[in-house]
């Protein structure tokens, strides 16, 4: 069972929170027309530690729209879960959310699942900005790499 909440939230705070939220349950269900809706034309979408080969950084919708509905052919819906939304309050278009996900690699069949945070731009309702930060290392592992650390 998730547990999902926002904090900080009242009026233009909670209003991001929500479509932050809204484009949360989009990727669960792999609901491109909801993103699409959801994104500012002009939107970035980034992952600054993903591992080789996988972009950190997308600008705008239609390249956004084009990455992320590649990923069911990669992954089974993501089943992000325990989300939690802070609002800030000397600034309400921004926003700092934290999620997990439980999974399989539909490339592998592993098992996949992760810790995430994200800082996100909401303005007008639409998100301008998606920064994705989680731990390369277990989805290497489940892609069937390794990754070796070197003796200290």
């Amino acid at each position: 069972m998730s547990t999902d909440r926002v904090t900080g939230g009242t009026g233009a705070r909670a209003a991001g929170a929500e479509v932050l939220r809204r484009f949360i349950d989009a990727i669960n269900a792999w609901d491109f027309d909801a993103i699409r809706d959801i994104l500012d034309p002009g939107c970035v979408f980034e992952m600054p530690f993903a591992p080789r080969d996988f972009p950190r950084r997308i600008e705008g919708r239609a390249a956004t729209v084009e990455f992320l509905s590649r990923m069911p052919d990669f992954i089974e819906p993501e089943n992000l879960h325990d989300v939690t939304i802070h609002a800030f309050t000397d600034d309400p278009a921004e926003l700092l959310a934290q999620y997990r996900s439980a999974t399989r690699l539909r490339t592998t069949g592993a098992e996949y699942s992760n810790s995430y945070v994200v800082r996100a731009r909401v303005r007008d309702c639409r998100l301008q900005r998606f920064a994705e930060y989680f731990d390369p290392v277990p989805l290497v592992v489940a892609m069937g790499g390794t990754v070796q650390v070197p003796p200290v």
